[in-house]
C-alpha cells in the first residue's frame, strides 16, 4: 500500500517529484529558508535548501597555516608578492591602511571559517602576528617561538636561563 502511494505521488505531483528526488541525493545537513509559493516557476522547487555547513574541524599545523595566509596575503590585490615576507610591517613596509586591515581580516575569516574580532585583528602589523594568531586559536604549538624573537632574544634568554640554572 505504502510503495503504491509512494508511486502515485511521485507520478503525479508536480512539487512532491522533485522535491523528493532532490531529497534522496542531498545530505542530511538542511537548513530552512523562505520560497514565495506563489511563483509558479519556483513551486517545483524546495523549501528546505541545502546550506554548506563545514562537518569537522580540520587539524592545523603551523606550516599549513603560514602558507594559507601568505597566500591570502598574495592574492589581495594591494600587496606585492616580492615585497611581502613574514616580518614585512602592513603600514610601513607594504602601505597598507587600516580598511586594507579589514579586507584581509574578512579574508582570512572567509578562508580558515573563523571569526576574527576588531579587537584582535588591531593587532596585526605582520603576517607573522596572524600566523601566531590562528596558532593559538587553533591550538597549534609545534612552532613555539615567540611572535617577536629574533637571534638576540633568543640569546638573550638562553644566557638569562643560565645564569639562572647556576645561582
Amino acid at each position: 500500500m505504502l510503495s503504491s502511494t509512494f508511486r502515485f505521488l511521485t507520478r503525479t505531483s508536480t512539487f512532491v517529484r522533485p522535491m523528493m528526488t532532490t531529497l534522496a541525493r542531498r545530505s542530511l545537513s538542511f537548513k530552512p529558508t523562505l520560497v514565495n509559493l506563489n511563483d509558479k516557476h519556483r513551486q517545483s522547487a524546495m523549501i528546505i535548501n541545502h546550506i554548506p555547513v563545514r562537518q569537522s574541524h580540520v587539524h592545523y599545523t603551523y606550516p599549513m597555516i603560514e602558507s594559507r595566509v601568505m597566500l591570502v596575503l598574495r592574492l589581495f590585490d594591494k600587496i606585492d608578492g616580492d615585497a611581502l615576507q613574514l616580518d614585512s610591517k602592513f603600514a610601513q613596509d607594504l602601505g597598507l591602511d587600516s580598511l586594507d586591515i579589514v579586507e584581509i581580516t574578512a579574508a582570512l575569516e572567509d578562508e580558515f571559517w573563523t571569526e576574527i574580532p576588531d579587537v584582535d585583528s588591531d593587532h596585526f602589523l605582520t603576517p607573522r602576528h596572524i600566523i601566531q594568531y590562528l596558532c593559538d586559536k587553533y591550538d597549534v604549538y609545534e612552532h613555539v617561538e615567540p611572535v617577536s624573537a629574533g637571534k638576540e632574544y633568543m640569546e638573550e634568554a638562553k644566557a638569562a636561563a643560565e645564569r639562572a640554572h647556576h645561582h
